[in-house]
């Protein structure tokens, strides 16, 4: 199979101007994210000058920082914002009893308070509001440094706590009344998307008469943007509605089975040339009636598929093939039943901390790095008395990420969005803001602007946050009080500022304990693997069935974090691409296929122990059961030996499932009205597509 992100062709147009057309191309939700981002600075532009509110420049930044693509997730980082602020106000307040007039106490406060914010963002539940805790009340405290005496600084300090809250208060508000998203419907249309991919490629070859050999853009684009928004839009639809809550694990199963169905949408568009067989154009007819039976099932709260009743015929077509088993696997999702496990998870309480909060070093090590930067920045423009670049602080705590590169990126975003924001803040402020005489000029201005860095901001993750910094560069020269000003040098100083912050945080995270999305990809893909495995051992031909049930629940549980875990790292290795030191034929094109392959993998392992399959599974001959499971265990060791390979990169001997695996087929032929083998047919073939990925 040919890797997608290799099958595309750069064609006559510049990469570049691809790349930029894909990103600035409106999708579904775009354009009411922009309009409400618009409105919304808007009046507290209106509000703030009517009433001189101090701050406006970080009060509509701040605006584009909650607002979110859909109201769920705006309300959630709106009251985050809001409690973390209040807490920073408070804890500062009572701070400056001990730091104010001494230096020497007020700097390792502040680096206490970096480590701890970077620390509880990693392992603490509500990461986010540590962060901001903690990185607020950091920086309330570099606010001493300049302030005349404690009234001042009191005062100064409760101003930024209500330039920051009350446009938090008035973006929840518009998110709630203004083209509210509804995140199931935008899950739904996400999904129907990539649902309309696959159709589109199928009818494609059928009236073309052969596979592959395109260039479309948009497809490379979708195929390579990842799950993770998907996932977010899964979260915030199951807070609005139980019974989706309830619902967690199959439609998680499906949001993985729709990014399988992608890649193989993909790699079917962009392998080389193939001429279709007759039994390949049958295959695909039957695709096309199942996707469009998906379809038309997706939109419900409640299952309503059933299973199909009989296998397809396996296509010819190694990229086709692929696609019957994405749409297996999406179709499966649809029609899980709810047990009482599953119910009994979705509405367990979540611990406070990670569980390997307080036994990783990599936690620690982040925090430390984080902290080193911040502070190192602190001393360099308090040593040259440039109070200006105290961007380069905030940088070094804002692009911090868990991965050397994804940090690194974050950075650039940051500078580019800066630098735009700035240069046309600068053509404003000779240009325009002489001439402006009232508050509507400056309204239209703002609003001009907001149109285009929110365009941005309400783009892909890839450019999203550039769209927040050029927003803010912008503010920062156009609002310097309440009557027009000219100051040319803010935003000079801040770019200084932000050079800086990139310049030491890259230092510190290209030398000092290099953290990497693959490796932590290859460990946590290896648990899963051998998760699955142990789960694969079960049942057993004499154990209590009851107690087995249990445990197998209990790996499950174990497994969706880590697929969950594994998918997020999956994407920032693709960021990342680096190649693992000594070991050429693990590649990140490779861990993505295999992670693809994992995520179906494991749905197929979840239905293995529904109450049906168990309950056929004791209605099995005590020979046919007695060959499933010899052939079960033979495939266990297949997996444990996948899981070798993937974390080590040393393959552990060869494992032979074939014999086994005919001598089980022979007496499964026996298993009349039982449907349990169907689906261990599909896991042998699904651990065969595994191995063949390597």
């Amino acid at each position: 199979m040919i890797p997608v992100a290799e099958a595309f062709p750069t064609g006559r147009h510049p990469a570049w101007l691809l790349w930029l057309h894909r990103e600035f191309a409106p999708f579904p939700g775009r354009k009411e994210m922009t309009i409400r981002l618009v409105v919304t600075v808007s009046l507290a532009t209106i509000i703030s000058m009517a009433l001189q509110v101090p701050q406006l420049a970080f009060s509509a930044f701040f605006i584009f920082f909650v607002t979110k693509e859909n109201r769920a997730l705006t309300l959630l980082t709106g009251v985050i914002m809001i409690t973390g602020i209040t807490m920073a106000a408070i804890i500062s307040l009572v701070l400056y009893h001990i730091t104010f007039d001494y230096p020497e106490f007020r700097v390792p406060v502040m680096a206490g308070l970096i480590f701890t914010g970077m620390f509880l963002s990693r392992v603490f539940v509500i990461g986010p509001l540590g962060f901001v805790t903690g990185f607020f009340t950091a920086l309330m405290q570099t606010t001493a440094d300049s302030a005349p005496d404690t009234e001042a600084l009191v005062r100064g300090t409760l101003y930024l706590w209500i330039s920051i809250v009350y446009p938090a208060v008035l973006t929840i508000l518009m998110n709630q009344i203004l083209l509210p998203a509804n995140p199931w419907e935008a899950l739904v249309r996400a999904l129907n998307r990539r649902l309309d991919t696959a159709t589109i490629g199928l009818e494609r070859i059928l009236k073309e008469g052969q596979a592959g050999g395109r260039t479309d853009p948009a497809l490379l684009e979708l195929a390579t943007r990842g799950s993770s928004p998907l996932l977010a839009l899964l979260n915030f639809a199951e807070a609005k509605d139980p019974l989706l809550k309830r619902r967690h694990e199959s439609l998680f199963s499906v949001i993985c089975a729709s990014e399988h169905l992608l890649h193989a949408s993909a790699s079917l568009s962009f392998r080389e040339p193939w001429k279709l067989s007759a039994g390949d154009a049958e295959c695909a007819r039957v695709l096309l009636a199942e996707i469009a039976e998906i379809r038309a099932a997706l939109p419900q709260r409640q299952p309503g598929l059933g299973p199909k009743k009989s296998d397809p015929t396996p296509a010819d077509l190694p990229q086709l093939r692929e696609l019957q088993f994405a749409a297996d696997s999406f179709r499966d999702g649809l029609i899980r039943y709810i047990t009482e496990e599953t119910a009994s998870a979705a509405t367990a309480r979540r611990p406070l901390f990670v569980p390997d909060a307080f036994s990783n070093p990599s936690h620690l090590r982040f925090a430390l790095k984080v902290t080193l930067a911040a502070m190192t920045c602190y001393v360099i423009y308090n040593g040259l008395g440039w109070p200006g670049i105290s961007t380069a602080f905030v940088t070094c705590c804002f692009i911090a990420l868990e991965n050397t590169e994804a940090t690194i990126r974050k950075g650039w975003l940051r500078l580019i969005g800066c630098a735009t924001g700035g240069f046309f803040g600068y053509l404003a402020i000779i240009l325009l803001i002489p001439h402006m005489e009232s508050i509507t000029s400056l309204v239209l201005l703002t609003v001009a602007w907001s149109m285009f860095a929110g365009w941005i901001a309400a783009g892909t993750d890839r450019i999203s946050y550039g769209g927040l910094q050029a927003a803010l560069a912008f503010f920062l020269c156009i609002f310097q009080g309440y009557a027009p000003d000219f100051n040319l040098t803010i935003v000079r100083d801040r770019l200084i500022g932000i050079i800086l912050g990139i310049i030491v945080s890259v230092i510190v995270y290209r030398y000092i304990w290099p953290e990497h999305a693959i490796d932590g990809l290859r460990a946590s893909l290896a648990r899963v693997l051998r998760s699955l495995a142990d789960a694969l051992r079960l049942p057993t031909l004499d154990g209590d069935l009851a107690d087995e049930k249990k445990t197998a629940v209990a790996i499950h549980r174990h497994v969706t974090l880590d697929v969950d875990n594994t998918l997020r790292l999956s994407e920032l290795a693709v960021i990342e691409n680096v190649p693992v030191p000594g070991q050429k034929q693990i590649t990140t094109s490779m861990l993505e296929h295999l992670t693809s392959h994992t995520q179906a993998l494991s749905l197929m392992m979840t239905a293995l122990f529904a109450k049906t399959k168990l309950a056929e599974w004791q209605r099995l001959d005590r020979p046919v059961q007695a060959a499933e499971l010899a052939l079960r265990l033979r495939a266990s060791q297949q997996l444990h030996r996948l899981a070798g390979l993937v974390e080590t990169g040393q393959p552990l001997p060869p494992c032979d499932v074939a014999a086994t695996y005919a001598a089980w087929n022979q007496a499964a032929h026996q298993a009349t009205g039982n449907d349990r083998p169907r689906l261990v047919r599909r896991i042998i073939a699904q651990i065969k597509q595994l191995s063949s990925t390597m």
